[in-house]
This record gives structure tokens, C-alpha cells and sequence, in this order.
């Protein structure tokens, strides 16, 4: 299940706001592994991490996903 999750939602967020993955992953309160294996597609995060950054950037989860 490769390129399920729209990671350019995520990408635009921080670069509109001119935030670092550190400052994100504290807003999210999700690890920055977890981030990363989010931006680079990989499967094996838990499910909750979408919400909380859903939460933050203000979108619906179904809209993070391809």
C-alpha cells in the first residue's frame, strides 16, 4: 500500500508556515520518526499519528489519503 497518504498536504503546511519537521512533530505531539516514515510512504506508524496532524493542519483525515 505504497503512496496511500498525501504527503504534499503535509510538505505545503510547513513550508507555507515556514515550520521545521521538529516544530511540527511538537504541534502534533507524534515522534519524528514517525513523521518520517509518514513522508516517505512507509506503512509501519500507527493510524492515530494522521489524526493528530489532521487535527493540526486543519484538513479531514479521508482528505490525506490518495
Amino acid at each position: 500500500m505504497k503512496n496511500t497518504i498525501k504527503i504534499e498536504i503535509i510538505k505545503n503546511f510547513m513550508q507555507k508556515n515556514g515550520i521545521s519537521k521538529t516544530k511540527f512533530c511538537k504541534m502534533c505531539k507524534i515522534s519524528p520518526s514517525t513523521l518520517n516514515k509518514i513522508l516517505a510512504n512507509d506503512d509501519n506508524f500507527y493510524i492515530i499519528a494522521l489524526f493528530k496532524i489532521a487535527k493540526v493542519i486543519k484538513v479531514e483525515v479521508y482528505q490525506m489519503f490518495n
